[in-house]
């Protein structure tokens, strides 16, 4: 069978196409947006989310001093409503940040599973070490930093609900602050019952979700709304105030109302008025 020779193709040229007539032209609300569900979200800022309804949630942070190998390790429980449960400091004696970021995970759960709490999310800002702890398969550890991440995935096979999450730096700012308030310098575990007063601020803004920019941190106006909440806390003797030495923080009668968003009860049990600085939207 002979074979068929198509012609070659006529060379390229450009035709212009004729300017289009005023009847041809689409009319000019031709193109609609898109749904608002179809439009990415874009968060302003980052802020510490309470935790879902039964749990708890555990913050640890480390400060690692790199010219004495000494480290400082903290974390921070707070319960549903953001109350705080307890909260532990100590020196340790490190190697690497990471590894004292490790370390403050283990005592994080050492201590949340001695106090007998059963439902547990803790965050760590360091993404290696959740993922490490998360990924990691260990049969023999070769190292300390080995024993302790197996250390950490036993406490992960009890018979407990405990999730270890990663969480940014400005989700974490209480454990971050209690790394740099020591009991001594000892290297012993202190457990806070209640918080410190210098936690103040940054616990109530926790409380009510006050975000921060990221890599940034709480501005001079938010500051000084804080502060403003904080005296009318105090003025009104409300019984959900975190940080107040005046004040019982697990007081039972108090402790499960919704607090800042829905105002607190007084001693004659009268309800009273959310403040009006407290956005509950």
């Amino acid at each position: 069978m002979n074979p068929i020779f198509l012609p070659p193709p006529p060379p390229f040229s450009f035709i212009p196409f004729p300017p289009p007539s005023p009847s041809s032209v689409p009319p000019p609300l031709l193109y609609c947006p898109p749904p608002p569900h179809f439009l990415p979200t874009i968060s302003t800022g980052i802020h510490w989310n309470k935790p879902p309804p039964g749990f708890v949630k555990l913050n640890t942070d480390a400060s690692y001093k790199y010219n004495c190998q000494r480290s400082s390790i903290a974390g921070v429980c707070r319960d549903e409503d953001g109350i705080w449960m307890f909260g532990f400091s100590s020196r340790v004696q490190s190697g690497s940040s990471f590894e004292a970021e490790l370390m403050a995970v283990r005592e994080a759960l050492k201590l949340a599973w001695d106090k007998g709490l059963r439902r547990v999310i803790l965050k760590s800002d360091s993404e290696s070490v959740v993922n490490r702890i998360r990924n990691q398969t260990i049969r023999q550890p070769k190292n300390q930093l080995e024993e302790i991440i197996l250390e950490c995935q036993g406490y992960g096979s009890r018979a407990w609900s405990c999730f270890i999450q990663h969480t940014r730096r400005e989700g974490n700012f209480a454990a971050d602050a209690l790394t740099k308030k020591l009991a001594s310098e000892s290297f012993e575990v202190h457990v806070w019952n209640h918080p410190p007063e210098s936690l103040s601020l940054i616990l109530l803004a926790d409380m009510v979700g006050m975000e921060v920019p990221r890599h940034g941190a709480l501005d001079k106006n938010q500051i000084a709304q804080l502060k403003v909440m904080k005296r009318e806390l105090l003025a009104r003797n409300l019984h959900c105030y975190p940080c107040s030495k005046k004040i019982k923080i697990l007081a039972k009668p108090f402790h499960k109302f919704h607090y800042l968003a829905q105002g607190s009860m007084d001693k004659n049990n009268k309800r009273m008025n959310s403040l009006p600085i407290v956005d509950t939207s």
